[in-house]
């Protein structure tokens, strides 16, 4: 693919209300926790990572308060000026009913609580979970190719700690047995450009995706797949990464397909490689989770808190996918 500069990052997390903050606690793996609301008299007590958002801002309301803040820090001033598609990763509609029917009125809060100009027709809600990551990256790379766009601007956002969400969760780790990570929410924000600007962070050079079967073996077969499709995509031949931060939200099963996948393949040569997870700092944000990444890949790079090329993951219940992210021109590869 033609690189892409990643222009700007937005990030509102537990304890940290921007980027800078948010990254600062997922490179410490530090978690801010709290009592989250009871969903009925004989449910369990639980504690989440949430942010300060009352608990009575709900739904919609507040998949907006999260969304709009990460976008005031990804678009600055020059570019909120410009025309910008507008890729929205946001929860199922099974799981936030207040999704249904109202994307447009979505995407036009966002926008207006953001003061920045879409392009209607290159903006989209994509309402998939986990899922909705592996449609969002190919969107946005879409639209910069239209001539009328000037930047592509991915969003992810999610909150599992209000009632209806929480009500959900204790049901299935009922039958899930117990094995589901911490609670969180969070947004985050990535602004992709043609042409870098000065305050780019890094560059968005190669994607790929991969299924994942329910009995693979070994573990980790599909996310190396991935993370080799992304090599290839990028030109990269064997690369050394300096640096890896992957979506998973914590379950037993994607830590073990890491671990696999650190010791295999094309990551095999990368022993002096970083590690970051940001559930350790977040919980499960659900549909946030892999634009936070991404914005924390670019943010280590553009910091050189990471000397050299990263790797971003992203996983899903059947999907697994990677993003080869290079630093800029001029600084250390």
């Amino acid at each position: 693919m033609n690189p892409v500069a990643i222009d700007g990052i937005g990030a509102i997390t537990p304890g940290a209300g921007d980027a800078g903050g948010s990254m600062g606690l997922i490179y410490t793996e530090t978690r801010v926790t709290s009592e989250l609301p009871r969903v009925g008299r004989r449910a369990p007590e639980l504690s989440g990572a949430k942010t300060p958002i009352p608990d009575d801002v709900v739904g919609l309301d507040r998949l907006v308060q999260l969304g709009s803040q990460a976008l005031w820090q990804a678009i600055d001033q020059e570019m909120a000026a410009a025309k910008i598609a507008l890729l929205v990763c946001a929860p199922a509609q099974a799981d936030e009913p207040a999704l249904a029917g109202h994307a447009d009125e979505f995407l036009a809060r966002l926008a207006s609580e953001s003061q920045i100009a879409l392009v209607p027709r290159a903006s989209r809600v994509l309402a998939f979970g986990r899922d909705a990551i592996f449609e969002a990256l190919p969107a946005a790379l879409g639209a910069l190719a239209q001539p009328e766009v000037a930047a592509a601007c991915l969003l992810g956002v999610d909150s599992l700690v209000t009632k209806p969400r929480l009500r959900q969760f204790i049901e299935r780790g009922a039958s899930a047995g117990g094995d589901l990570p911490p609670l969180g929410e969070a947004a985050a924000a990535v602004l992709l450009c043609r042409r870098p600007r000065p305050s780019a962070l890094a560059s968005l050079a190669g994607l790929g995706t991969a299924e994942r079967k329910a009995s693979e073996t070994p573990p980790g077969k599909g996310l190396l797949a991935a993370i080799d499709r992304a090599v290839a995509d990028a030109g990269l031949g064997q690369p050394a990464f300096a640096g890896l931060v992957c979506d998973a939200s914590g379950t037993t099963l994607e830590a073990d397909e890491l671990a696999w996948a650190k010791n295999a393949g094309v990551l095999g040569a990368s022993a002096k490689m970083e590690s970051a997870l940001p559930h350790l700092a977040t919980g499960d944000a659900g549909a946030a989770m892999g634009v936070l990444a991404l914005a924390a890949a670019a943010f280590f790079i553009g910091k050189q808190a990471w000397q050299g090329t990263g790797l971003c993951c992203f996983t899903s219940p059947a999907k697994r996918g990677a993003a080869i992210l290079a630093p800029l021109g001029g600084r250390k590869a």
